[in-house]
Formats: structure tokens, C-alpha cells, sequence
């Protein structure tokens, strides 16, 4: 079943009575002007807001059927049945040419659902969620073609770019940070319109609970004097397993830092 539906915009300006004899004259008039041989099967002459119209037309030695069913409330509803499941010859080009005169109406407006807006933050935690999914998943090519083993940090962060490209258009990697205890750092990657910038570490045999935590507090710390940094994602990937408390590191550093939110996350996660 193919439904479109329209908004009722100006109401008050139309009767149920008129609005309803319009629609079903619109259906009516474009079925016949394309060929159709149509049909009144029911009206709803009490509330004004049912009816079905049968159609059919024959095509060579074969003819499709099929019926229409319109509800005008608080909009209008068309929905095409077919009769003849074998033989749908037109019926939902008619159904299409039927919504196309619907939007020609004054009193409707295309009804359009909002879909809400997936915040930034959440993109992001959402790629390095599945980092580590992903990263397998590059190991399985097809005839063992050469792909990306992720080594290092340098590997993390190659994978990482590509994949924020996914949500963001503007991805800065060569952004410094402030100078802090005498030194400066360069950003991983600032999405300066959102004002998001991604810290990536990977672990190994002497990167671990300790000193992972060491570095963040002091990017933290970088960070903070940032002017376009207003949220810090740290992401560690520790796909061997080197860090010992996960949840402690994420409890120590996921939270407010003055005026600078920090969020951790670990993949992949035990």
C-alpha cells in the first residue's frame, strides 16, 4: 500500500462538506482524464470523511482494478488497493498524478515529519563505538587485498579522519594548542564549527592505565585554553587489552574540567 498523506492548512475557510466533494472529485476527474473507468462504491455523507472509489482499465486482452480509499480529517489520505495482484498496469502512476492535483489544493500543505537533529557529540561517540568493529572488519578484504592494519597511533588516526567524514565537513588536523608547562601540542582533529576536538591515543607494553591518564590530564589542561575547544573527546584504543581499570580512567577524567567538558571513550570495551 502506497499512502501519501497532506495537511489540512487553512480548514476554517472550507467546510468538511466542500473539502471532502473537492478531493473526491480531484480523484475522480484525474482517474477518468487518464483512461480510467471509475466508480463511487461509498461516500460518507454524515461526517464527510470516507470514501472509495473503484477504478479499472483494460490493457490489451488483460484489465487492472483496484480501489482508492480517501480520508479527509485533518488531512488528506489516499491509499491505493490493488485488485488484480498480477496485473498493475498504471495503477500507481495514476495513484501518483491523483497526489500531484492533491497539491494544488490552497487548504494543504505537504506534511513533513521532523526528524530530529543527531547532536555532534553523539556522531562522534557513535564512530568510536564501533572503531574497533570497524577495524576488524578491514582486516576481511576480498582475495586477501591489501588493506589497513592498525599498528600505532598514526594508523588510529588515518582510520579515524576518514571515517568523521562520514558526519563533518570540516575536520582540522593541524590545529596547536596552547602552550602549557612550556610546551605546545597539535590537535588530533578540531571540527571547529562544532567546537569538538578528538584526542586519540592507542596503548602498548608502556602506554597504560598510568600513564594514559598522565597524558590526558594534561591535554586537559592544554585544552582548557583552547578558544575553540568547548568539548574534549579523549579515545583510547587498547584493542590488546593493556589497560587494567578502564572504568576508573573513564570515571577519573569524563566529566567537567572548569569550563571544558571531557568525555572518555575506551574501545573496544570488555
Amino acid at each position: 500500500m502506497n499512502d501519501l498523506e497532506r495537511q489540512n492548512q487553512d480548514s476554517s475557510k472550507h467546510s468538511a462538506k466542500d473539502r471532502f466533494e473537492e478531493v473526491v472529485n480531484i480523484v475522480y476527474q484525474t482517474a477518468s482524464s487518464k483512461g480510467w473507468t471509475v466508480e463511487i462504491r461509498s461516500t460518507d455523507d454524515k461526517t464527510w470523511k470516507y470514501a472509495t472509489l473503484y477504478v479499472t482499465r483494460r490493457v490489451g486482452s488483460s484489465s487492472t482494478e483496484g480501489n482508492f480509499d480517501i480520508t479527509v480529517d485533518k488531512g488528506v489520505k489516499v491509499s491505493k488497493n490493488l485488485l488484480t495482484p498480477f496485473k498493475p498496469h498504471g495503477l500507481s502512476d495514476l495513484h501518483n498524478s491523483i497526489m500531484s492535483e492533491l497539491d494544488r489544493l490552497k487548504w494543504l500543505s505537504p506534511t513533513k515529519e521532523k526528524v530530529p537533529e543527531v547532536p555532534a557529540l553523539d556522531k562522534v561517540e557513535g564512530i568510536l563505538k564501533r572503531f574497533h568493529r570497524i577495524a576488524r572488519q578491514l582486516h576481511h578484504r576480498h582475495e586477501d587485498r591489501e588493506t589497513l592494519f592498525i599498528k600505532d597511533e598514526y594508523d588510529v588516526q588515518d582510520l579515524l579522519h576518514s571515517l568523521l567524514f562520514i558526519f563533518f565537513d570540516d575536520i582540522r588536523p593541524e590545529e596547536y594548542t596552547p602552550s602549557y608547562a612550556g610546551g605546545s601540542s597539535r590537535v588530533d582533529f578540531l571540527l571547529k564549527s562544532e567546537k569538538i576536538v578528538v584526542e586519540v591515543k592507542k596503548t602498548n607494553s608502556k602506554l597504560k592505565d598510568k600513564k594514559i591518564g598522565e597524558q590526558l590530564i594534561i591535554d586537559i589542561k592544554r585544552y582548557q585554553a583552547h578558544p575553540d575547544c568547548s568539548t574534549l573527546v579523549c579515545f583510547v584504543y587498547d584493542p590488546d587489552g593493556f589497560l587494567k581499570n578502564p572504568d576508573g580512567l573513564i570515571a577519573d577524567i569524563s566529566r567537567k574540567h572548569d569550563d571544558l567538558s571531557v568525555k572518555l571513550i575506551i574501545a573496544p570495551t570488555n
